[in-house]
């Protein structure tokens, strides 16, 4: 994990809430800063388009805590004027831009996106999934009305310990991240990677999320997918909605298959007494399995997101 860590500190920004929040497994912890590496800094997509893509989802998943630090990194990124017009609503003026901060708020809905505007797909795709992933587990772990501050190093902290982004290098080595995968299920690899280091750390964060699905039954399992896949993986607000599928299960799975649908779908529903409820049922759950299950949700939901913008990118590229 000190490897993580150094590396963060050196290419994206100090050790802030969203860091800490996946330290109790250093397999997420890895996994997740080597796709925001290889997507989202890494590549010969712009920084700022990237971060425009970063902005769209978590926009769209109405998590504030990277809204406002996406914003941040806009203004950072020496364009004041972008993050002030999209922090009030209003339209971008340059269509590029505004098609792909479309795109990404699209990735959110149910149904079939709009189609990616240009390329290099690894890096966008990348992007996109990497954010809905990390949106969630924001949503399901950090304090609701915590925020990042300006993330300007120059600035005062919004409190003490919150990050502040390094200088964003222009120059960095695409795969000096994936080293730290070393040991990791490898996973399979996505196809719209056509091999890029992205790619890789899509394929082991997917692959070690997934096996947070050890801590719940088969019967819980097969709940959690089918009700994730029922809603398409977007954000619902009606989490009242899940007693009738969860009550097939007995009293003491329910607990687990709640937490995990409820960081796929409604992350921001998510309480600690559910939580606590889970983990009283084995006295052996740590803050380890607590970080695995939430991460077994959040990707549950996001491989269907990946399904949609596979399909509907294939869709576009045949009738081109």
């Amino acid at each position: 994990m000190a490897r993580v860590y150094e590396q963060i500190n050196a290419e994206s920004s100090s050790i802030g809430p969203a860091v800490r929040m996946t330290s109790p497994a250093p397999e997420i912890l890895a996994a997740g800063w080597s796709l925001t590496r290889e997507a989202q800094l890494v590549g010969t997509a712009p920084v700022l388009d990237k971060t425009l893509v970063a902005l769209g989802v978590s926009q769209a998943n109405r998590c504030n805590y990277d809204t406002l630090a996406w914003l941040g990194a806009l203004r950072l990124l020496g364009r004041p004027d972008l993050a002030d017009v999209i922090d009030r609503g209003e339209p971008l003026a340059d269509p590029r831009l505004a098609a792909l901060l479309d795109w990404a708020r699209s990735t959110a809905t149910p149904g079939a996106p709009a189609t990616l505007p240009g390329e290099p797909v690894a890096e966008y795709f990348g992007t996109a999934l990497l954010s809905h992933f990390i949106n969630r587990m924001v949503l399901a772990m950090l304090p609701a009305d915590l925020t990042p501050g300006t993330l300007n190093p120059d600035d005062a902290p919004a409190f003490e310990g919150a990050p502040v982004f390094r200088r964003w290098q222009t120059d960095r080595a695409p795969g000096a991240s994936l080293a730290l995968l070393a040991g990791l299920p490898e996973g399979q690899l996505p196809e719209w990677a056509d091999g890029a280091p992205a790619g890789r750390a899509y394929a082991t964060l997917a692959a070690v999320a997934r096996q947070g699905a050890g801590l719940l039954t088969p019967a819980a399992r097969d709940v959690v997918s089918s009700v994730i896949s029922a809603h398409r993986s977007r954000h619902t607000t009606d989490s009242d909605q899940l007693d009738e599928p969860l009550s097939t299960l007995p009293e003491q799975e329910q607990t687990g298959a709640r937490v995990a649908i409820l960081a796929g779908l409604a992350p921001d529903a998510l309480t600690d007494g559910q939580v606590a409820a889970w983990r009283a049922t084995d006295r052996r759950y740590s803050d380890h399995c607590t970080v695995h299950l939430l991460a077994y949700g959040a990707m549950t939901a996001v491989s269907h997101i990946e399904t949609d913008l596979v399909e509907t990118y294939t869709t576009g590229a045949k009738n081109a």
